[in-house]
């Protein structure tokens, strides 16, 4: 069965799975069929429909429901999007991410109907295990959605050409986009900071 899992990176950019999460169906896909169903209603003679399925057939839907979901004002459903992306959050935000996740389902309670009691425990858990982070230690936190792929271990494992071998590596030893930084002011996501810029803007600094 597949997994989710809570993945962190500490100040030097190396990154581990910290928590595994059993049934990866009882997270990200939840919220992905929710929001889905809120930013892209179907007909009133159609049934709801289901993100994993309707992506499958719509190429453009991503950048559809993400348009819509960034101009959106409520930062619970902002935070569900891009944890399902797979973004980069700075671990000082984990009060306010933790309690977006805790309060999403309530919000949208009118779409998050027949789910079992083991969805709200799930996403209960996922808050609680990113309240425990010592931002100290783990400065950044990512949400990984399934380990039925390698998107984030991707991120810490090189090929080398001329070993022909993969090699550990931080995120800041890549210069192609992989991910962005969601930066938050005042409980409200502000920015997106893409990984090249990220590094780039931070070199500069230091070199400055």
């Amino acid at each position: 069965m597949s997994r989710s899992s809570l993945w962190v990176m500490d100040k030097n950019f190396n990154g581990e799975e910290l928590k595994e999460f059993s049934n990866s169906w009882w997270f990200a896909p939840v919220a992905w069929d929710i929001l889905l169903n809120k930013y892209i209603p179907s007909k009133p003679w159609e049934e709801k429909k289901h993100y994993v399925t309707a992506a499958m057939f719509d190429d453009k839907l991503f950048n559809k429901l993400n348009e819509k979901i960034n101009e959106s004002d409520t930062q619970e459903d902002r935070i569900l999007w891009e944890a399902g992306n797979q973004q980069v959050f700075f671990t000082k935000d984990k009060e306010f991410v933790a309690e977006c996740i805790t309060r999403f389902l309530t919000t949208n309670s009118e779409l998050a109907t027949d789910l079992g009691g083991h969805i709200y425990t799930r996403f209960a858990e996922v808050a609680a295990e990113i309240r425990q982070l010592d931002e100290k230690q783990y400065p950044y936190f990512i949400l990984k959605n399934t380990s039925c792929d390698d998107n984030v271990e991707f991120w810490f494992d090189k090929y080398n050409d001329e070993t022909e071998e993969c090699e550990p590596c931080t995120l800041k030893d890549w210069d192609k986009f992989l991910t962005e930084f969601v930066v938050i002011e005042s409980d409200k996501i502000v920015n997106f900071i893409s990984n090249v810029d990220y590094f780039g803007d931070k070199a500069a600094g230091e070199q400055s």
